[in-house]
């Protein structure tokens, strides 16, 4: 009768020990775990290691381990420790830029939209199995490619750099310039899906040893002219979009009064022709000054999201369905637009639209965009959702985006509008992991206190014990997952450059594991990499990712590659809790701007509390350690 009752936890079925292991905390203590004994051990590395990443990053896109390059635990590892440096803006940056003469940047003549640097589109593949990474980037009428294979955490990666050499070809600067790169998977292997602003489209194999190789032409027609334009401007390519589902490979391609969509065969196919075609001049466009700028996949393929400029309207969608296409202006949320007085006048920034993944990677109805008035909106396209949400920079609230970068509902990368700065926002979402929650409970508030222009201090109402206990968290604890605590950054980039006038023209990483990002910017390529400062140089052990980082990320660039690589010594802004306000255009206290200074020497008690600061210890100060 007594030996049915389990006497501890080991002999409770592995339902409820799942159960148990899916809701700890952090890492640590799941580990502590394992190491009692080997029967909890086993249970641990078997389905506990899964359930917790599972149930810690539920909107990520988390790729099944299925060989020996990684396992539920080492994902374990490598997303606490990516969410760690994302919670301390722990980022560190590296610059391509294109320099075929020494340090003067490329520069396009005879430019029909006049003198200037090529604006660079970037697009990454991180392959988990293979630990290979591929960015592609057009610049101007040039493809470039970089191979990358992680050869362990102190091992140098195999690299190899490409190009396609567009003049060679034929193509002009400018009027052939590539606006669109995209890589898929074709049975042939990698390929990249290739636009160019002349309207081409193109597929070109993206296998080292055939790199630009031709596959495929799109054989794309879109409408006519308007008589608006009078035959004087082309049609030319205004967006491109990939959805992979699978083993299938769509894609949409927009022009100014048109949409098609391909759908990518298996077989070899000289010329594809669309599956679907839409004529939006005739169908949507209330005004002669309407075009569509941006078309993007949504909900696995069943809508594409538009956003048209000079329209009363900008933003809809398709529904694409057996019978045919129809479309749909995108619902609007009235409580939410009074709230923030928000005025549908139009001035959509086209490049932004960003689809939302609520689980695994699954994109959905909810749409983040940005707008001229220099907010950037969440919202259900079909109806008005209970999530629509309103965010925008608290410090320099006018200033727009031109292309933003989700990573689930966590936080999401914003660029552009204001040169050369990238910025970090937090959805504002329940989020079920806290890299604070792995550090020993402390007897202060979080440190140093943010600068918060419109946040309530949530101090004197939610004051906990010095010590966590059953059902009650410690004060540093509680108020360190608060959002005021948690401000969102921003990060300026144009110290090091050539051209501080440079702008941020689209946002690329390798997957939702990769702890790097791509920023395609006026003449080359940035590259974003999650990295704590280390307590010394050179440092007593590696500083990127311990699974998925590259530890020669700062390499320079290849011989012949045309390009060299700089440093990029950022500056960082705290901008406020990131909510949209009405009355945000009363004068505010400026946050310090901060430079990255690099370790700190810190000894005794200081080097103890330097884990509990706010931000990484590049940017921690000596008076950042005295509070009340």
């Amino acid at each position: 009768m007594g030996s049915s009752v389990p006497r501890s936890f080991i002999d409770l079925p592995l339902e409820i020990q799942f159960l148990v292991f899916a809701n700890f905390d952090c890492a640590r203590d799941l580990r502590a775990l394992a190491l009692t004994c080997k029967k909890l051990h086993s249970a641990v590395n078997n389905d506990g290691w899964r359930r917790f990443v599972e149930r810690s990053f539920p909107s990520l896109s988390i790729p099944i381990p299925n060989g020996n390059r990684h396992t539920w635990e080492q994902l374990a590892e490598s997303l606490t420790w990516q969410s760690r440096c994302w919670d301390r803006r722990a980022l560190q940056f590296q610059v391509l830029l294109h320099s075929p003469h020494g340090d003067e940047v490329r520069r396009h003549r005879g430019n029909a939209r006049g003198r200037g640097l090529f604006h660079s589109v970037v697009d990454a593949h991180f392959d988990p199995a293979t630990h290979e990474e591929l960015v592609v980037w057009g610049a101007g009428e040039d493809i470039v490619g970089r191979y990358r294979e992680r050869q362990g955490p102190d091992k140098p990666s195999k690299s190899s750099w490409h190009s396609v050499n567009g003049k060679e070809l034929g193509f002009r600067a400018a009027y052939d310039d590539v606006n669109s790169v995209k890589i898929v998977n074709h049975h042939t292997g990698r390929a990249v899906v290739t636009g160019r602003h002349n309207g081409t489209l193109s597929l070109i194999s993206a296998e080292p040893d055939r790199f630009g190789q031709p596959i495929s032409e799109f054989k794309f027609s879109p409408p006519e002219t308007s008589e608006a334009n009078n035959g004087s401007e082309p049609e030319n390519l205004s967006s491109l979009d990939v959805l992979q589902h699978g083993s299938s490979t769509r894609i949409a391609a927009a022009t100014r009064n048109g949409l098609a969509v391909f759908d990518l065969p298996a077989d070899a196919t000289t010329e594809l022709e669309p599956s679907a075609t839409f004529d939006l001049k005739t169908e949507i466009f209330s005004l002669n000054t309407s075009r569509l700028s941006r078309a993007k996949w949504m909900e696995q393929g069943e809508t594409v999201a538009l956003a048209l400029s000079g329209s009363p309207d900008p933003l809809r969608y398709l529904s694409l369905t057996p019978t045919g296409i129809t479309h749909h202006t995108a619902a609007k949320n009235a409580s939410i637009a009074a709230q923030f007085e928000l005025k549908d006048n139009g001035n959509i920034c086209p490049n932004s639209l960003e689809p939302v993944c609520r689980t695994g990677g699954c994109r959905t109805s909810l749409l983040l965009s940005a707008w001229r008035d220099g907010t950037i909106r969440l919202q259900d396209l079909r109806t008005p959702s209970p999530f629509d949400a309103v965010y925008q920079d608290n410090v320099d609230p006018w200033v727009d985006a031109e292309a933003l970068m989700t990573y689930g509902t966590e936080r999401f990368v914003a660029g552009g509008g204001d040169g050369l700065t990238v910025k970090i926002f937090d959805f504002r979402w329940e989020r079920p992991y806290h890299h604070t929650s792995g550090l020993p409970c402390l007897n202060s508030l979080p440190f140093p206190g943010p600068s918060q222009a419109f946040l309530k201090n949530p101090t004197k109402s939610n004051l906990g014990n010095e010590k966590c206990k059953q059902g009650r968290a410690c004060q540093y604890h509680e108020l360190s997952k608060h959002i005021y605590y948690r401000p969102n950054a921003k990060f300026y980039l144009s110290r090091s450059l050539i051209n501080s006038s440079a702008s941020i023209w689209s946002l690329a990483r390798g997957s939702d594991i990769s702890p790097n990002f791509y920023i395609g910017i006026s003449g080359g390529v940035i590259e974003a990499n999650l990295e704590p400062c280390p307590n010394n140089y050179p440092p007593d052990r590696p500083t990127t990712d311990p699974n998925f980082g590259f530890p020669d990320w700062r390499g320079r660039a290849a011989d012949g590659s045309g390009y060299m690589s700089r440093q990029v010594s950022p500056a960082l802004m705290e901008i406020g809790d990131g909510y949209a306000y009405k009355h945000n255009d009363r004068p505010i206290l400026l946050p310090r701007l901060q430079d990255c200074g690099g370790p700190p020497s810190w000894s005794g008690p200081i080097l103890k509390l330097s884990n509990y600061h706010r931000l990484d210890m590049n940017y921690q100060t000596r008076g950042d350690f005295v509070w009340d």
